[in-house]
């Protein structure tokens, strides 16, 4: 599987939910059970709301077991910085949005009536107390759907993982609800950025240790035109620096 020119985000506003088909007051009662579930329990739920694009709630577990900040949690749908994505590790967040838009290409691909069948599950890591990456499995599934059947709200539950060895890169596999069959589409090791070719060569260059400056110097061209290079393989790799850049392309075999 590739990174394919299209957004998890732009892939939810597929779903073409409207207003007049939505009942927010169905998500009051969602949300107040959530609340009572997160008091007996040690699972951390999260809820997203497709029609918004957003997280609409996250439970207290998060700051209780993992360390998060309570106030971003407690205000979680106010938030546009996507405060728990930050907290996965940044190789794993890259291969879950690409993994995501996968699964929803599979998803719409299925017959309208089976689409909200499937049970996502992912092991990958996070940040936890002591700001250690630490392994997790969470599950996500359809929560609510409007009155046309799409998926509107979707329901995460993530548990600390019994199993601490390293991972291997992000771990996905598809519970179908009706049949009960398991199957795993797509795994980290098939995923490959699309940088262009120049991108990728100045990533490597950045691999080797060179500044902006001495890129120009040995491509030929301006810092100016490096440095435009720079901010889109970054942003096509979805990380915030060059060390987080190098990791990626060399785990993914972009760079040697």
């Amino acid at each position: 599987m590739k990174v394919l020119d299209i957004t998890r985000e732009e892939m939810w506003a597929k779903q073409s939910l409207h207003p007049h088909e939505i009942d927010y007051s169905v998500w009051d009662t969602d949300r107040a059970m959530l609340q009572q579930m997160a008091k007996i329990s040690r699972s951390c739920t999260f809820v997203v709301d497709v029609y918004k694009c957003k997280y609409t709630f996250a439970s207290s577990n998060f700051a209780d077991l993992l360390g998060y900040d309570s106030r971003k949690i407690e205000m979680i749908e106010h938030f546009d910085d996507d405060y728990l994505e930050s907290r996965i590790h940044p190789e794993d967040l890259f291969n879950m949005k690409s993994i995501q838009v996968g699964l929803s290409q599979f998803i719409y691909n299925q017959p309208i009536g089976e689409r909200n069948n499937y049970k996502n599950i992912f092991s990958y890591r996070v940040l936890n107390t002591k700001g250690q990456y630490i392994n997790v499995t969470s599950k996500q599934q359809v929560l609510e759907t409007s009155d046309s059947g799409k998926a509107w709200l979707i329901l995460g539950v993530m548990d600390i993982a019994s199993d601490q060895r390293p991972l291997d890169g992000v771990k996905c596999t598809v519970l179908n609800l009706k049949t009960g069959e398991l199957f795993s589409p797509y795994t980290s090791a098939e995923i490959k950025p699309e940088l262009t070719n120049r991108e990728i060569e100045i990533l490597q260059l950045i691999k080797q240790g060179l500044l902006s400056k001495e890129i120009a110097y040995t491509l030929g061209v301006s810092i100016h035109t490096v440095n435009i290079h720079r901010q889109n393989l970054l942003r096509k790799l979805g990380v915030q620096n060059s060390i987080e850049a190098i990791n990626i392309g060399s785990k993914t075999g972009l760079i040697i």
